[in-house]
């Protein structure tokens, strides 16, 4: 007996690195899991097979940003018992280089995005009986340590974070008498997605990054799983309007 058996868990942004590893811990504890992102059918569908079989596991092809898509694919799951609002974006640009495009996508897929997921959610949770334990459903972000930290180079990235961190509050405070939770995960700098990318490439970059972070290292996409098996069990049902920051001690600032 896994701890999230029979829960149906929807993640967006599920092929990226935190979503796979997410996908994976939450299928071994018993979830059926739904991808969405944004990646051709067939792609996903082959990522979907990888993590486990159908139904356990299976991809939809879904645009956060685009509401009425969202509307369409969340309503026809059934019964949601949570979903994870994991989809977005980084432009990294010094803050007078930025273009507007740049700025606006971000906003539409990091923070947009996810208030078209969280509030097409929380209004098909309302609508579900209440499980065994008084709860409707959790919904769920991926923030980011930045979420309470400067760092140069990601103005429009880090805005959406905090932007994050503020709609989840709310949120929290709004549903937590309605029966649905509402908590988010701060990672610190996961070897995942444009952050890998730059390590690869970047010698400068490595050493630098490396030495900002207390514990030394880079941060695998499962120790971000870890946290969200964490929120999606019922371990968590104190917990509401709360970030659990897995930075690796980003967000204390090392000195040498």
């Amino acid at each position: 007996m896994g701890r999230l058996d029979n829960q149906t868990i929807a993640i967006t942004g599920g092929c990226g690195d935190i979503g796979q590893a997410t996908a994976r811990r939450l299928s071994g504890d018993g979830a059926r899991i739904i991808l969405l992102d944004v990646f051709p059918r067939e792609t996903g569908e082959v990522l979907a097979d990888q993590i486990a079989a159908a139904p356990t596991c299976r991809y939809l092809v879904c645009d956060v940003t685009k509401r009425d898509v969202v509307e369409s694919t969340l309503k026809s799951l059934g019964r949601l018992d949570a979903v994870i609002s994991n989809a977005a974006i980084v432009c990294p640009d010094p803050f007078t280089d930025i273009k507007e495009k740049d700025w606006q996508d971000q906003i539409g897929v990091n923070l947009t995005g996810s208030f078209n997921v969280a509030q097409t959610a929380a209004r098909l949770m309302l609508d579900q009986l209440p499980d065994a334990f008084g709860l409707r459903g959790r919904i769920l972000f991926t923030s980011s340590w930045v979420q309470d930290m400067p760092f140069p180079g990601t103005c429009a990235y880090i805005t959406t974070k905090g932007g994050l961190k503020m709609l989840a509050k709310v949120m929290a405070q709004e549903l937590a008498a309605k029966g649905i939770r509402v908590n988010s995960v701060a990672p610190g700098l996961v070897m995942a997605g444009l952050t890998k990318q730059i390590y690869d490439r970047d010698a400068d970059f490595r050493i630098k990054a490396t030495r900002a972070i207390p514990l030394g290292a880079f941060q695998a996409p499962e120790s971000v799983a870890a946290a969200f098996a964490f929120l999606c069990s019922h371990d968590s049902d104190y917990m509401t309007g709360a970030t659990i920051l897995v930075d690796g001690g980003c967000t204390l600032v090392a000195r040498e």
